[in-house]
């Protein structure tokens, strides 16, 4: 046994932080590689997929995984897909479900309830669908978050039977920043037609706006006061953070 001062064993401490720090430099790096490879600076929406590396054979046993994982490092030249006009949303037939079948935190490739939704969207004329949890309360779009904006109170659904999302966080942290009261909560299809605003989240949407749902008005069928100013102090912030990927 070493002693606690032993210089050997301080730095087989710093080497096991250093491990545990290199996953994420490693990821850094290769999306850095492949921006260099293609000569993409700008306009870029990347796309990480972690697989559970090359089989030995075919089949579900993740003992047949030996190699260790994959990272898959997608990027593409890219705008945002929502319109900053405003969005119309239907309420999906399909529920996701509880995390006692298949926990929503995770991210995973399991996507097949969210497509049949927006199936049932594109069916319908609309953007996107709003999808509901087995108990009936909202959970997210099928591809995005839902916030919500009565007088000047913002609330999100609590992350039951949606996965947690940066720019759902980030959204809520800039509410605590600047003193806007928001709140994670069950809210149910009542809760959304009253709303006097309802904006989306997400990677590629950014912010962006509900103004019917349902063939149902929100608000004055514009894009709301709150909804701009969390837009515009979320481009703020994403200027400032986040790890460098291009040189400047």
């Amino acid at each position: 046994m070493r002693r606690l001062d032993d210089p050997q064993q301080d730095c087989d401490r710093n080497r096991a932080v250093a491990d545990k720090e290199k996953p994420r430099e490693k990821i850094i790096g290769e999306i850095k590689r492949t921006l260099a490879a293609n000569k993409m600076r700008d306009g870029v929406h990347i796309r990480l997929t972690l697989t559970r590396g090359v089989k030995t054979t075919s089949g579900m046993d993740p003992r047949l995984n030996q190699s260790g994982p994959t990272l898959i490092v997608l990027g593409e030249h890219k705008a945002p897909v929502y319109a900053k006009t405003g969005l119309n949303l239907i309420t999906s037939k399909i529920r996701r479900p509880p995390p006692d079948v298949l926990d929503a935190r995770i991210h995973h490739a399991n996507l097949l309830n969210s497509i049949l939704a927006k199936i049932e969207a594109n069916n319908a004329g609309a953007d996107d669908a709003l999808m509901l949890d087995t108990r009936g309360f909202v959970a997210e779009t099928n591809a995005t978050h839902i916030f919500i904006v009565r007088n000047s109170d913002v609330a999100t659904s609590r992350v039951v039977a949606c996965p947690e999302g940066i720019t759902r966080a980030t959204v809520i942290e800039i509410c605590t920043a600047e003193k806007i009261r928001c709140l994670e909560t069950d809210l149910s299809v009542v809760d959304v037609y009253g709303a006097h605003e309802i904006f989306c989240t997400g990677t590629m949407g950014e912010l962006a706006a509900v103004i019917r749902i349902d063939n149902r008005q929100i608000g004055d069928g514009k894009v709301g006061a709150m909804t701009k100013r969390l837009s515009d102090l979320y481009l703020e912030r994403t200027k400032i953070e986040g790890a460098q990927v291009v040189d400047l």
